[in-house]
Formats: C-alpha cells, sequence, structure tokens
C-alpha cells in the first residue's frame, strides 16, 4: 500500500494549479507571510505535472517549467517534501500522487478538463487528510469546484501575477519598431505640415461680367491714362528707337478693348481667390538630409512656386525706346548657384507635381518655411485638397502632410475690390505680403498675367 504523504505539521496546504507555475512570481519569491504565519506545505497534482512537462521546451514557458522540475526532483526522488523557503515563513514542496478516481460519482466534473482533473485529484491525494488541501488558482472555475465538493479554495492577490508579457505579435511589432529605430538611427528624419495664412474659409469670388458700355469706358480710361507717345527726335545714329513703336502701339491699342478689359472680372476674381500656403519643413533628426526634394500637389487647384499679379487694366504700354540693355543677359543671373542649403524651385519630370523644391543639404535641427500660392479654380469646390511630399537620397521612403482648407464661393461686386473710375485697386489681395517681399528681393521674382488668363 502506498504511503500517504502527513500533512499534520503544517498550517495551511495548497494544490497549485499550473497557472501559479507559469503566470505567478517564482514561488520562491512571493510574499506567503501575508497570508500565514506558516509552515506552507505546495502540492505538485500529477495533472500540474503532465502540463509542465509538456511545456518545458515552449520558447516562453520552458525556462519556468524546467526550473520547476528541478525543485520538485528531490521530492519525487525521496517521497518527501523539499524545503525551498527557510524564512520568514518556511516554504516546503513536494508531489503527490493521486488514488483512483471514481468519476461517476463526480458526474460535476469533466474528465477530460484539466481544472476539473486538479480537483479530482486533490480529493484523491494519497495525503492522511485530503479535505485539508486548498485549491490555489487566479481562476474561478476550479476553486468553484473545488468548494462544491468539500475542499477550501483560495484566489491570490493579483499582485502575485508576473508583468503581463507581449504575444507573438506585439513581439513582432516591437521588433520592427526596433529595427525601425536602428535605421532611423542612420538616416535623417524629416517632418512636414501644411498650413494657411489666410484664415479660413477661403473665399472663391465670383464676379459678374463688366457691360459693353463699361468696356468701352474702361477702356477710354486706360488708353487716357496710356497715351500714344509722340515719335521722332534726333536720337545719335537712332539706336535707342524703337521702330516697331506704332506698330505696337496699334496692337496694345486693340488688345485693351478686345482682349483685357472684356476680361477684367475673370482677372480680379483670378488676383483675389488666390492665397498663401506655407509648406513647414524640420529635420528633426541627428544627421543631415541629403538631396531633399519636396513635392507640392492639388487635385483640385492650381499651385504657384511664386507669387503672381493680374494685370487687370492692362500690360504697360509699348516704349518709344528700345530696351538694349533689357535684352543683354543677365549674366550675373546666368552665373548664379544657389549654395546646397537653399530651396530652389525645379521643373519636375511628373506631370502631375505642380510645384517642386530641392535641397542639396538641408542640416540637422533646421526648420525651413516654404511659401507658395493656391489659386482657387472652378474646380475647388467646398475645400481645396493641397499634398505635400519629401525625400531625401540618405533616407528610405517618404514623409506627407496633407490639407484641405475650406472654401466657400461668394459674389462680388467689382467695386468691392478695384476702383474702375481711378484704375485702382481698393482692397489688398490676399497675397499681397507676398508679392511686396518676392519684388523687394527680385522683380523677377513675380509672375505677371492677363486677364484671359496667359502669362505676360
Amino acid at each position: 500500500m502506498t504511503a500517504r504523504l502527513a500533512l499534520t505539521s503544517y498550517e495551511r496546504v495548497f494544490a497549485l494549479d499550473t497557472q501559479m507555475v507559469f503566470e505567478a512570481r517564482p514561488l520562491e519569491q512571493l510574499p506567503w507571510q501575508s497570508i500565514t504565519s506558516g509552515p506552507v506545505l505546495l502540492l505538485i497534482l500529477p495533472q500540474v505535472s503532465s502540463e509542465v512537462d509538456a511545456r518545458k521546451r515552449d520558447g516562453r514557458l520552458g525556462q519556468r517549467a524546467r526550473n520547476l522540475n528541478r525543485q520538485i526532483e528531490p521530492s519525487i526522488e525521496t517521497g518527501e517534501p523539499v524545503t525551498i523557503v527557510e524564512q520568514p515563513v518556511r516554504i516546503d514542496l513536494a508531489y503527490v500522487a493521486a488514488g483512483l478516481i471514481e468519476w461517476p460519482s463526480l458526474d460535476d466534473l469533466e474528465r477530460d478538463n484539466g481544472d476539473d482533473r486538479i480537483v479530482a485529484q486533490a480529493l484523491n491525494a494519497l495525503v492522511d487528510d485530503p479535505l485539508r488541501i486548498e485549491i490555489m488558482s487566479f481562476d474561478s472555475r476550479p476553486r468553484a469546484s473545488a468548494r462544491r465538493h468539500g475542499l477550501r479554495a483560495h484566489k491570490p492577490d493579483e499582485t502575485w501575477l508576473l508583468d503581463p508579457e507581449p504575444s507573438p505579435n506585439d513581439r513582432r511589432v516591437s521588433e520592427l519598431e526596433q529595427r525601425v529605430r536602428l535605421l532611423q538611427s542612420s538616416e535623417p528624419r524629416l517632418a512636414i505640415s501644411i498650413r494657411t495664412v489666410t484664415e479660413q474659409p477661403l473665399l472663391k469670388r465670383r464676379i459678374e461680367p463688366v457691360s459693353e458700355e463699361q468696356v468701352e469706358t474702361i477702356s477710354r480710361k486706360v488708353l487716357a491714362k496710356n497715351p500714344r507717345a509722340a515719335t521722332g527726335g534726333f536720337y545719335p545714329l537712332r539706336l535707342n528707337e524703337n521702330t516697331q513703336y506704332d506698330e505696337e502701339y496699334d496692337t496694345y491699342e486693340a488688345e485693351i478693348r478686345v482682349r483685357d478689359i472684356p476680361a477684367l472680372h475673370a482677372g480680379v476674381a483670378r488676383l483675389y481667390s488666390a492665397y498663401v500656403v506655407e509648406v513647414v519643413l524640420e529635420n528633426t533628426g541627428a544627421l543631415v538630409a541629403e538631396h531633399v526634394t519636396v513635392e507640392l500637389r492639388s487635385g483640385n487647384a492650381r499651385l504657384h512656386a511664386r507669387p503672381f499679379f493680374v494685370d487687370m487694366f492692362g500690360p504697360p504700354p509699348p516704349s518709344t525706346r528700345r530696351d538694349y540693355i533689357g535684352l543683354i543677359p543677365n549674366v550675373s543671373r546666368q552665373l548664379f548657384r544657389p549654395d546646397r542649403t537653399s530651396f530652389v524651385e525645379q521643373n519636375s519630370d511628373d506631370r502631375d507635381v505642380q510645384v517642386e523644391f530641392r535641397c542639396e543639404d538641408f542640416r540637422h535641427g533646421r526648420t525651413h518655411i516654404l511659401s507658395l500660392v493656391l489659386e482657387l479654380t472652378d474646380r475647388t469646390e467646398g475645400a481645396a485638397h493641397i499634398e505635400a511630399r519629401v525625400t531625401a537620397g540618405n533616407m528610405r521612403g517618404d514623409v506627407t502632410a496633407r490639407m484641405m482648407p475650406a472654401v466657400s464661393e461668394v459674389s462680388t461686386a467689382m467695386g468691392e475690390l478695384v476702383d474702375i473710375e481711378e484704375l485702382e485697386i481698393c482692397m489688398a489681395p490676399p497675397m499681397r505680403k507676398l508679392i511686396v517681399a518676392a519684388l523687394e528681393e527680385n522683380e523677377d521674382s513675380v509672375t505677371y498675367y492677363r486677364n484671359d488668363g496667359s502669362q505676360r
């Protein structure tokens, strides 16, 4: 007959479930003194031993399974408990077998369920008094089953649990994030954002065309302000005389009447439906970004790299003098080469890219603001779509930003914006400051359009 393990010398006797082995802190590190003054006997039943053995080669739980097997090996060899903690409370550990289980008398327990098998084995454990055994588990099912069958049960404090371990997916994400951080440490980190200077919603102006009578009246005022000049006089060798002046003025006069003033409403609406947009680029990393390219697109509006102005009352009249100096190529501009840290407008090979800037050397810790113009068109309804994309020669992938500023279409009287009597502007256009700044820097930094949309 198999000898039964004596329990009389122990204050409390706990049968551990498998979760206590794998999910709680190591047995020798738990604060047993918080629940008893001891001594304590911890029992490992056959079901728990089998489940632990099955995990010996598990990547996450294998080490804990092997540790328990090493601790309990002396008990298996001798059949007696082994002490794993001396102070402040003595903790002994023992493997205990179970006798024959009469399953028909335990009809509420499932023979194939691990938790139920632990309770059945505790009831039939080869100890001198099985009813002294307490089932220790964080789970409710084994504790409830134990109480139904006259055994006590104990749920340890949640602080006894190990900190949650990441799932395989979480570990994979963590590994990928670590790889990304490693790549970022060898690459620049760029950030890009888009903002409007004008408060939203942006106004898309709709202006009624001027009448035929007004076209004639305004045309006469424009021509009176820019009358045909007298030609002739004495010019040495006639080098400065514009010999085509009369023909050019005839063309100018005709186009004022039939081309420029009839489209005055379109030119005014265009000028007052264009807004400054700022693209903020930052190098937030520790490395220089090399060969940086900033691409800007819009699916329902027009983007301009530089400010523009509309010759609402026609272009300047021709001059009686030929500007030969102006015909001489500007050698200084041709020889101009931007420094490596400047952002320079470039023509893109991608037809979808409306504006492109490039910079050879964008230093770490630097912030640069690119100012461009957003022109609202007939296709712009509800909101304008803007997308910015930045790449660098020494950076994998790209960084993008999108903005959809709200747009409201409004009908505006011509007289609110321009004075057709004095041929002057009444209200500054939204991009006035950008135009003025560009003119102060370089007159060629502003693009001029005529009312019909053609570039001067």
